[in-house]
């Protein structure tokens, strides 16, 4: 980006911003909607064993969908820094993180006592929201948040598959609990495994059909996005 800005290339450095967010939302939709909508099956397949009990696999699961809430920021705001930092600005960033900051340190505060553990993550995803759209509002003000032609549109449609996604992931866990039932070994392990094998061939029919071949192959390939195939 700062070579293409370097080069008097503004369209080229916001195709590059474009893309960067279109892959960040392409790993991290599925990921924030398993956390949301499963997080205690993650939790007991992964780690209820031996010391670790299923009440702590709970408490760590409503935790886990707490900092889920913050994940889209989180893998964002990269993307929405870059631009200050290849334009020589590295003040602006700075403030954004220090008001993000600011809040989470306050509703850490004000949160822990009622929700424990679970306030702490809120206060951090707020925080990183807070910093994501301060970014943005920053960027609009100097003129440049303008990322790509097709971004905001390609990157409704990744939320929108994300949201397609959580149904299936919430019925399909009810769907497939009773045919697990019966195991005694390994059973929050295969279920969680079923769960990522339905849910991931969801959200890769979603994606395809949504955006296009296309648009999925050029991503991936650092090819500049096309619209839909």
């Amino acid at each position: 980006m700062a070579r293409r800005l370097a080069a008097g290339d503004e369209k080229g450095a916001a195709s590059s911003q474009g893309k960067a967010i279109e892959f960040a939302l392409l790993l991290a939709v599925p990921c924030a909607a398993a956390s949301l909508i499963i997080p205690e099956l993650i939790m007991r397949a992964l780690f209820a064993r031996g010391a670790f009990t299923v009440a702590d696999a709970a408490a760590a699961g409503r935790t886990l969908a707490a900092y889920a809430t913050g994940l889209i920021p989180f893998v964002l705001m990269r993307s929405f820094v870059a631009p200050f930092h290849a334009r020589g600005d590295t003040t602006t960033p700075v403030i954004a993180a220090l008001s993000g900051v600011a809040l989470n340190i306050a509703l850490k505060f004000a949160l822990m006592g009622p929700l424990a553990q679970v306030g702490l993550a809120l206060g951090t995803a707020a925080g990183a929201w807070l910093n994501l759209l301060l970014l943005v509002w920053f960027a609009k003000r100097r003129g440049f948040a303008h990322p790509g032609e097709n971004t905001f549109g390609n990157s409704v449609r990744l939320i929108a598959a994300g949201f397609v996604l959580a149904a299936v992931l919430y019925f399909a866990a009810w769907i497939l609990s009773p045919y697990f039932a019966r195991m005694t070994t390994l059973r929050e392990e295969a279920r969680l495994l079923a769960l990522i094998a339905v849910g991931g061939a969801v959200y890769l029919a979603l994606v395809w059909g949504l955006l296009g071949r296309r648009w999925l192959r050029g991503l991936l390939r650092g090819v500049e996005p096309a619209g839909k195939a």
